[in-house]
């Protein structure tokens, strides 16, 4: 019999939801805010947004998977996210397992985007690997020896956190300097302001309100000739490069996958970012580590993976 899995990806800027079957088809989608919301009012709308996708269900639920940044997937909580909504410990695995009685798993947003590849992307023959996904921060996921790396504490592969430049810009986790200032949808927009004051370079951006500034938009740019707009983009990709580096270096992965909404950028990213990374890499890893956008898109790939997680253990078909 068909079943079907719920993949929920919660993200700074939305939360997305796609119901996936067995092949990682998905077959029904939605998606709203994250912010604008009291801690209650997100829940509201999480459990609103899952009960209509599920009125259209064509087969019987499996379960829910959730992929979160800051969440504990031992406890079930979401505990120190510091770009979403919730001022307290939210258990989001028991309350979706209580308000919509069905089976949740909870794993860090990139775990999922891994996972989701490894199952049905660009990793299915790889058995060591790293995931960046850049989004409204930045967050990764090393699976090596053919398994996800999680740590004495299951916090491990906080990659966005680890301090690119000492006494940098100020992060939203209260510390100066980390990766995800730099390297991300935010930090490629604080980047792209800081140059409109530094350079002298034309550009269509600074006609635009900074409302309308938006990372989707400094990446369209660039890829329109706009010189500014690429100025940003290839500071993020240097930035990333020299950070992936170092991890090529310890992990000596197969393959790097770029997620995330910024992997819209495609191959101008990727290409950029694997040429500031061999450039810091000893002779013997250069051009050995290919960094590839997400077969799974960026627009699916963290709802793949969490969907993934419920089919995760059960019998092949």
């Amino acid at each position: 019999m068909s079943i079907l899995a719920l993949g929920v990806d919660i993200g700074g800027t939305s939360t997305k939801l796609s119901l996936v079957d067995r092949t990682g088809a998905i077959l029904k989608r939605a998606a709203f805010p994250t912010q604008g919301h009291t801690a209650t009012g997100y829940q509201d709308a999480l459990v609103d947004a899952v009960e209509q996708l599920l009125q259209s269900a064509p087969y019987p639920l499996e379960g829910i998977g959730v992929g979160a940044p800051g969440c504990d997937p031992v406890t079930g909580y979401i505990s120190y996210a510091v770009n979403l909504p919730f001022s307290a410990p939210f258990p989001i695995r028991d309350f979706l397992s209580e308000r919509l009685c069905a089976h949740t798993v909870l794993v860090k947003d990139s775990t999922a985007a891994a996972l989701g590849e490894k199952m049905w992307g660009g990793a299915r023959q790889m058995e060591n690997f790293v995931l960046v996904s850049l989004g409204t921060g930045l967050g990764s996921a090393f699976y090596i020896n053919d398994k996800i790396v999680a740590g004495g504490h299951g916090l491990a592969s906080e990659m966005g956190h680890t301090i690119a430049v000492p006494n940098g810009r100020k992060c939203f986790c209260g510390r100066n300097g980390c990766l995800e200032t730099y390297a991300s949808a935010t930090g490629l927009r604080r980047t792209c302001q800081e140059l409109m004051g530094q350079e002298i370079l034309p550009s269509a951006l600074r006609e635009l309100p900074q409302s309308a500034l938006t990372a989707r938009v400094i990446v369209q740019a660039a890829g329109a000739g706009d010189p500014l707009a690429q100025m940003a983009l290839e500071n993020l990709a240097r930035c990333l490069g020299h950070a992936l580096a170092s991890v090529v270096l310890q992990l000596d992965p197969e393959g790097i996958f770029l997620s995330g909404g910024l992997s819209n950028a495609g191959p101008m990213l990727a290409e950029r970012v694997a040429y500031h990374m061999d450039e810091q890499l000893l002779p013997a890893f250069r051009s050995k580590v290919p960094v590839e956008v997400s077969w799974l898109g960026a627009d699916n790939a963290g709802t793949l993976g969490a969907a993934a997680q419920v089919y995760l253990g059960l019998p092949v078909l």
